[in-house]
């Protein structure tokens, strides 16, 4: 029997948008739903948002937004250095959590290995960890792939690959992937970027998925790997506009970042 696995990421507290993909699943025979980080940070719904992951059996994979609860915001000196707001939204998130939601975070695996038809998939928010400030993070202003791209030189991408190569030589102190590298993997999926981008490095296949609840559109984004091969994508209406409304209305740090990424079309 083929298997299917549901892949959603970057949900950063976007309950609507989380509850709008999980209705959509339903009917489709789901065996796992997992979430490639970041389920948490930025926005208003932290706990309401947990507590539907808990409720639906998914299998959270820490991504930095996770790493800034469950390590503390104060182990990453470039939040308090660059961007205070996003300081204060992890202490506030933090508060936000039940101790049974804390207790998800903390207990989230940092990346998962899958075998499937004999090829190996990593799992992960992205593939260097960024949350220790690891080289060879391009170079990216958050707010568009065209964007990303027309930052990113031929001679950024050369830059890049011997940098990930460079890597592989402290793999063992990289908590991700269980200190393999991504070349030990035949495929790698991750969120972090918020938007969807596939490329090929040395013989590995690495696909980075679009965001959940901070997708560059007004569509909640999942998808569903079939049988470790066929990546589908599915864009799923949600009430956008109530979450526009919810943030303009609330009361938390950093919303003013959060509005941006949740309404892309609407901002730009």
């Amino acid at each position: 029997m083929k298997k299917k696995i549901a892949l959603i990421t970057d949900v950063h507290a976007n309950v609507e948008a989380l509850q709008a993909v999980l209705l959509d699943m339903k009917d489709k025979n789901i065996d796992t739903i997992y979430s490639l980080g970041d389920i948490i940070g930025l926005g208003y719904a932290p706990s309401e948002t947990v507590r539907l992951a808990i409720d639906n059996n998914i299998i959270n994979i820490q991504g930095n937004a996770e790493a800034y609860v469950t390590m503390g915001p104060d182990m990453f000196p470039y939040l308090k250095r660059n961007n205070i707001e996003r300081y204060n939204n992890a202490i506030w998130t933090s508060e936000q959590l039940s101790a049974e939601e804390l207790d998800y975070i903390n207990n989230s695996p940092v990346s998962v290995e899958l075998v499937i038809n004999g090829k190996k998939i990593g799992l992960c928010h992205f593939p260097l960890d960024v949350r220790y400030d690891f080289i060879g993070v391009w170079k990216y202003d958050g707010k568009n792939p065209e964007e990303f791209l027309k930052r990113n030189t031929s001679d950024d991408i050369e830059k890049y690959k011997l940098e990930l190569y460079e890597n592989v030589k402290i793999a063992d102190k990289n908590p991700l992937l269980f200190g393999k590298n991504i070349f030990d993997f035949d495929r790698i999926i991750y969120g972090h970027y918020h938007f969807e981008r596939n490329h090929i490095l040395g013989n590995v296949i690495l696909d980075s998925l679009n965001g959940t609840g901070v997708a560059i559109t007004d569509k909640a984004i999942y998808y569903i790997l079939e049988n470790g091969a066929k990546l589908i994508k599915y864009e799923v209406p949600y009430d956008y506009e109530k979450v526009f409304r919810e943030t303009e209305e609330k009361d938390f740090p950093n919303k003013d970042t959060f509005k941006k990424v949740i309404s892309w079309r609407k901002l730009w």
